[in-house]
């Protein structure tokens, strides 16, 4: 490359130019190869414990699949009924009993009611839950259903003033 005489002017805006003409290659295997390198590095350097959650998640995602083992997950948490229907009845009318965690994009479209949550019966069934320590086994419960933090979901689809009508769950 033969070098081209400029001006001091010249010479401190155009360097850049003359830099990406000659490194343009390099530059883009930076830009392209760095994120690349990056998600694969993070993809096999998962620790034992990410790969354990994992694991239970994906299992935990199978046995909710079919109603016999789902009565088996949620009998491990407790064999109260009444906490199974709570759970269950909060996840219908939040409308994330078909949004779960890992629920396609799509969900919202083929799943039109899953964007509506009945409020009024929401609160129902969260005031029939009268003992403290019911409230944990339903959050419980409800996680094994959806794979979603029951708590996050009351604050995301109800109001303030919803939520003080319910204070075990505030």
């Amino acid at each position: 490359m033969a070098l081209v005489n400029r001006t001091k002017n010249q010479a401190n805006t155009v360097w850049f130019f003359d830099f990406l003409r000659q490194y343009w290659l390099v530059v883009l295997i930076i830009i392209f190869g760095y994120p690349l390198l990056k998600k694969w590095y993070d993809k096999f350097s998962i620790d034992e414990d990410q790969k354990a959650l994992e694991s239970a998640e994906n299992d935990l995602k199978i046995a909710v699949a079919n109603p016999i083992t789902k009565e088996y997950e949620l009998n491990k948490i407790t064999t109260r009924k009444e906490v199974h229907d709570i759970a269950e009845s909060l996840a219908v009318w939040l409308g994330t009993n078909k949004q779960t965690k890992d629920a396609p994009w799509y969900t919202w479209i083929i799943e039109p009611f899953s964007n509506f949550e009945n409020e009024k019966e929401t609160i129902n069934e969260l005031l029939k839950v009268k003992q403290v320590t019911t409230v944990p086994l339903v959050i419980a419960c409800y996680y094994v259903i959806t794979r979603r933090d029951l708590k996050a979901d009351l604050k995301k689809y109800l109001s303030t003033s919803e939520l003080k009508q319910v204070p075990l769950f505030n």
